[in-house]
């Protein structure tokens, strides 16, 4: 089976962080994550981003009105509080979408209050 290529938006999405230094991408379950170094601070799945948050982030994201990454299992919503959507503008501003990931890569690898 053939290996899937990135979406036009997870290419998009890594040229715009290109300052952030050199963005891998690699397939994550059904979509792609984005490193910096060792670092994985966000996902893409189905066209949409989502940061890795550490409390402080988390408490950013959700002021700007952002929900977690959630997914069906077995008829149940599950809701994964370690990645929060971006805001959608960030996704039409390069330097806010620098900033929102700039705060993902440096959040705090500790635990997450639910």
């Amino acid at each position: 089976m053939a290996k899937a290529d990135p979406s036009a938006f997870v290419r998009h999405i890594q040229d715009e962080l290109s300052d952030l230094g050199p963005v891998q991408i690699d397939r994550f379950f059904g979509g792609w994550a984005y490193a910096v170094g060792d670092k994985r601070f966000a996902v893409s799945i189905k066209d949409r981003l989502y940061f890795r948050v550490d409390q402080a982030l988390k408490d950013a994201l959700v002021a700007e009105g952002c929900q977690p990454f959630t997914y069906q299992k077995a008829g149940k919503t599950v809701v994964v509080h370690r990645f929060y959507e971006a805001p959608l503008d960030c996704l039409d501003d390069r330097d806010a979408l620098l900033h929102w990931a700039g705060r993902a890569v440096a959040a705090d690898d500790g635990e997450l209050r639910a």
